[in-house]
């Protein structure tokens, strides 16, 4: 049963209600997002609510162990890859990526997720955090000693 409310749409399971229902979606408190996708002959949609605790923590959580898992791909390439270049670049990019999840959590998923959940992938990011800045340090350190054997060299 899908109906049209000033340009906004409820979208409900049972379909032998016959019945026009009114909501105020400001009011509703839930996980906001709003679809990226845009189409053609397809209803656009500014905005989606799930007001559902359960499945707004299971897509939270969909959410952040995906961003987990590529942010552990990042570190498996950059210790599979400590010589290369690029990889002191990809260790500040995905630094930074780590920070603003961990930011992410606290300020926008906190209210959604329950607090063992919470407290452990905070902790699961800052060992990240620190494990990339370790690996940062490193690669400057390596590039500071390769710096003076060079000037050492030149003299």
């Amino acid at each position: 049963m899908v109906v049209i409310i000033l340009n906004n749409y409820y979208i409900s399971k049972d379909k032998t209600k016959k019945e026009t229902m009114y909501l105020e979606y400001d009011k509703i408190d839930g996980y906001q997002i709003k679809p990226k996708t845009k189409k053609e002959d397809q209803i656009k949609v500014s905005k989606i609510v799930f007001a559902n605790k359960e499945l707004s923590e299971k897509l939270i959580r969909r959410k952040i162990d995906s961003k987990l898992l590529y942010l552990l791909k990042q570190i498996k390439f950059i210790e599979e890859n400590p010589d290369d270049d690029s990889s002191d670049g990809v260790a500040s990019k995905t630094l930074m990526e780590a920070e603003k999840l961990r930011m992410q959590i606290i300020n926008n998923y906190v209210k959604y997720l329950g607090h063992t959940y919470e407290s452990l992938t905070l902790k699961k990011i800052e060992i990240i955090i620190e494990q990339l800045k370790y690996k940062i340090y490193l690669q400057q350190e390596q590039e500071l000693y390769q710096q003076e054997q060079k000037s050492k060299r030149s003299r």
